[in-house]
Order: C-alpha cells, then sequence, then structure tokens
C-alpha cells in the first residue's frame, strides 16, 4: 500500500532508493505522489486517503537500523530528500492544524488531529532545517520556510530591536542559525518585471516561494470526519522516546569515531567523514523525533526528553555543524505549542537551559 499521506520521501537520486522502503509501504516519487491531505473522493483506491499516517522522520531513517553499516551511511548521506517538498507539507500541516476549530465543544478526535497535524508539520521542519544545503533548490526550500515560520519581530528595525525580551531574541537568532544556508552562494531572486511584461498579479517574487505553493485559505478546515480520524490515529502511534535518544548518542558517537578514524588512519579520509556526515544527520533527526512527540510529566518519556537536552548542550562545544545544533533548540521550542494540545498542563513543557551557541 502506498503511503496515504504527500509525506516527503521523493529523493532526487538512486544511492539510497530502497533505504526508506517499509514491506509494503514505498516512499512516492513525481509520478506516485498523494499531493493533497484533502479526501481523494475520485480515488479508485480507497486505502490511500483512510489509511495510516505515516511519521515522515521515521520514513526516512527506521529503515537503517540502529547499527548502519559504512556503506549505508554513505547512501544515506548521498541521497537527496526533496526539502522542497518537505517545506510544503510543513506549512500545508501548519496551515490546516490552524483551521481546525477551537471551541469548548470541540471533540477529543478534532484536538488530537490538530495535534497529528502539527507533529507532522513540524517534522517536516525539522527534516528542512537538519539536512545540509547540498544544492541551490535546498538552500531555496529553507529560506522559504524560513521567511514563513519566523517570529513576530524578526523584521523590526533597530529602534524597535531592543524592546525584544533576551528569550525572544535568543530564538529568532536560534531560528535563523537553523535555517542558514551556509556560505553557499545563492543565485540572486527573479528579475523585476520590465515595461512590456504582464502577468504582474502572479511575478514570482522567488525561485521557491511557499506562499504561491500553498495558497492562503480561510474559512473552514478541509478535512472531513474521516480524514479528521486518521490524523487522530496518528498520534496514537507514539514512538519510544528512550529509544530515538539511544539512537541519538549511538548516531553522536559514530560520527565522532569516523572523524577520529578519518584523521588517523585513512589514506583517503573523504569516505569516513562523508559517512561521519551521515552518522551525525541521523542523530540530529532522532533528536527531532524525540523533542517534537509530546511526554507525560514525570514519565519515562520525559526523563527521556530531559537526558536529550542535556546531550543537545554537551554536543555546543563540539564541532557539530550550528545549522544542526539550533535546529534541534529550534524545534523543542516549537514543540511546546504541541504539548499544549495534547494535554495542557499534564504535558512537559521544555524551556532549557541551553549554553549560548549564536
Amino acid at each position: 500500500m502506498t503511503a496515504p499521506f504527500s509525506i516527503p520521501g521523493e529523493r532526487r537520486g538512486s544511492a539510497a532508493a530502497g533505504a526508506v522502503t517499509h514491506e509494503n509501504e514505498t516512499i512516492m516519487t513525481k509520478d506516485n505522489q498523494d499531493r493533497s491531505i484533502a479526501p481523494h473522493r475520485n480515488d479508485a483506491d480507497e486505502g490511500r486517503r483512510t489509511g495510516p499516517i505515516r511519521d515522515p522522520l521515521a520514513s526516512m531513517t527506521d529503515a537503517l537500523g540502529d547499527d548502519p553499516s559504512l556503506g549505508e551511511l554513505l547512501a544515506f548521506r548521498g541521497s537527496a530528500p526533496d526539502l522542497a517538498i518537505f517545506a510544503r507539507e510543513a506549512k500545508r500541516c501548519d496551515d490546516e492544524a490552524d483551521r481546525l476549530p477551537y471551541s469548548r465543544e470541540q471533540t477529543h478526535e478534532i484536538r488530537m488531529a490538530r495535534v497529528g497535524l502539527k507533529i507532522v508539520g513540524l517534522s517536516c521542519t525539522a527534516m528542512v532545517a537538519v539536512w545540509p544545503t547540498d544544492t541551490v533548490a535546498d538552500a531555496d526550500a529553507k529560506q522559504a520556510l524560513a521567511r514563513e515560520t519566523r517570529m513576530h519581530g524578526d523584521d523590526t528595525d533597530y529602534r524597535i530591536a531592543p524592546m525584544l525580551s533576551v528569550e525572544d531574541a535568543s530564538r529568532i537568532r536560534l531560528h535563523r542559525a537553523a535555517f542558514a544556508v551556509g556560505e553557499r552562494i545563492v543565485p540572486p531572486e527573479p528579475a523585476a518585471p520590465a515595461m512590456s511584461e504582464r502577468g504582474l498579479a502572479t511575478w514570482p517574487l522567488s525561485r521557491f516561494d511557499l506562499v504561491d505553493t500553498v495558497p492562503l485559505a480561510g474559512g473552514d478546515a478541509i478535512l472531513d470526519s474521516t480524514q479528521i480520524a486518521r490524523w487522530a490515529a496518528f498520534v496514537d502511534t507514539y514512538p519510544t522516546l528512550s529509544d530515538l535518544v539511544d539512537r541519538f548518542a549511538r548516531m553522536i558517537a559514530t560520527a565522532d569515531r569516523l572523524m577520529v578514524l578519518a584523521d588517523t588512519t585513512a589514506k583517503d579520509p573523504r569516505l569516513l567523514r562523508r559517512a561521519a556526515e551521515g552518522a551525525r544527520i541521523l542523530a540530529y533527526l532522532a533528536a527531532a523525533r524525540a523533542a517534537i512527540w509530546p511526554a507525560m510529566r514525570y514519565s519515562a518519556d520525559a526523563e527521556a526528553k530531559l537526558r536529550l537536552v542535556a546531550l543537545v548542550n554537551e554536543r555546543a562545544s563540539r564541532p557539530d555543524p550550528l545549522h544542526l545544533q539550533a535546529a534541534i533548540r529550534h524545534v523543542v521550542s516549537q514543540a511546546n505549542w504541541i504539548a499544549k494540545g495534547f494535554r495542557l498542563g499534564a504535558t512537559l513543557e521544555l524551556d532549557p537551559e541551553w549554553i549560548p551557541i549564536v
């Protein structure tokens, strides 16, 4: 059965094309995508809109297991997930979650559907932030999602900026660092229209614009009762957070060991360093999943989240790329909104004392 939601698992390249295939479920390609979270009323394959929602980060990483080989790490790093699709799904899920009704009469199912949409949306955001900028298209996706998710106050001038709280100023800088595209030279944006140009109402503002891709839509939610039930059921597919934190620690140890081997024993260290990059990405994707999913206070999952904070803080003085460390800090902050929607007052909300990195 094809995954019933357009979780962006499409890959530009075949090196690891088989790395994210799960039994009878396969990641979609350009020719086989469920492009909408709306019900597919004319879709002959009912399973495409009634089957379980897949966790996008799990779909990207679970098939590699907890002890990947050197070849698997190289293949994973050499794969190229389409970050534009992840960015599109992040905005689409957030928009639809905000359209679901907020009221005292809302059902538990609607509330859990909103939580499910927020979890998948933030998971897609984490994927965009964590994956390195390998191409100009990746840079465009990161910059487009950064524009759509920036905090209020991010574009204030120097006369207003001092009015920001220390906490908000720190969040803004972490957000910028999380979506930074590095020092890659990005081509200029589309040119301004010439005097004779027409079609000005839709003249592109950038090479990739999420507002054009996912137009603004008000009014009622587009999900019907069947789709709401699917999203509510997704929240029940809860991962074991301690396992994800263990995976983060194990993949980080793998990456560190490979870097030492590259510096001391290899005649050509490039492959080992490339594999170390793959292990590090796997580590931070696992950390993002552990940060995103809610945990009840005083539970084993809550303890796992606190252990994750300590482990990520420990990496502040390590050579992990800045955008990876900033991405997890940003996701931890955003995940508090999911926690509030899950069980307000009974779910752990994190406001860690992060070691400053920006």
